[in-house]
């Protein structure tokens, strides 16, 4: 039996709720209904991405990327059952540990988002809140509702500017943290170089309409 209890989050997509499932503690995460569709498409369009956002934890863990089991799924309550892990937001962590510590928890996110990319994974929204830390050491990923199955290097790119903008926004050593992440997340996507090269042309691109938009 599925027992729900208090509100850990909520967004623009979900809400979360911790509970537990026989008698474990687990995670309830609610896909929200939009009230500016019709309901029969609405209910259409949020089962689709539940069944998408399962499909994507189901091949990460099946893959070896750390990421919280996927216990169950009801279409009809638009809810996940999920894992629930035992740890920090990589976000509340941060302030409270040295940067030696920092850049060992780095290259072990970057070995995790390595390996999600090397099976054309994408998570769609990797930032510091969707990652959890246990032990001070081991990162696990979470939050997959935005993600997707793609062989697009764009997407890949995008997933680690992603990261880089959020780490740049809160972190003063970003650029040491960020070199420990790529150093990890080489070792594991033997093609990740040519996605960092990628992200690179990407900040460009921004970069160049920013700059153009401030001329006119």
């Amino acid at each position: 039996m599925v027992k729900q209890d208090n509100l850990l989050a909520k967004g623009a997509e979900a809400s979360v709720f911790r509970g537990s499932f026989l008698q474990k503690p687990i995670v309830l995460k609610h896909r929200l209904p939009k009230s500016y569709r019709l309901p029969i498409i609405d209910q259409a369009i949020r089962s689709q991405r539940l069944r998408a956002e399962a499909r994507i934890m189901t091949m990460a863990w099946r893959n070896r990327v750390r990421v919280p089991v996927l216990l169950g799924i009801d279409i009809d309550k638009q809810t996940l059952l999920i894992e629930e892990i035992k740890g920090k937001i990589l976000f509340s962590l941060m302030s409270s540990k040295s940067v030696t510590e920092l850049k060992s928890i780095f290259e072990d996110i970057g070995k995790q988002v390595g390996l999600l990319h090397k099976n054309d994974i994408i998570h769609g929204d990797l930032t510091v809140f969707n990652i959890i830390i246990i032990n001070n050491k081991t990162s696990w990923l979470i939050d997959f509702g935005l993600g997707q199955i793609s062989m697009e290097i764009e997407k890949k790119a995008e997933d680690l500017l992603t990261f880089y903008s959020t780490l740049k926004a809160i972190s003063s050593e970003y650029q040491a943290l960020f070199e420990k992440f790529q150093l990890g997340y080489l070792q594991l996507y033997e093609k990740g170089k040519k996605t960092f090269e990628h992200m690179k042309k990407i900040q460009s691109r921004a970069r160049y309409i920013a700059r153009k938009d401030r001329l006119e």
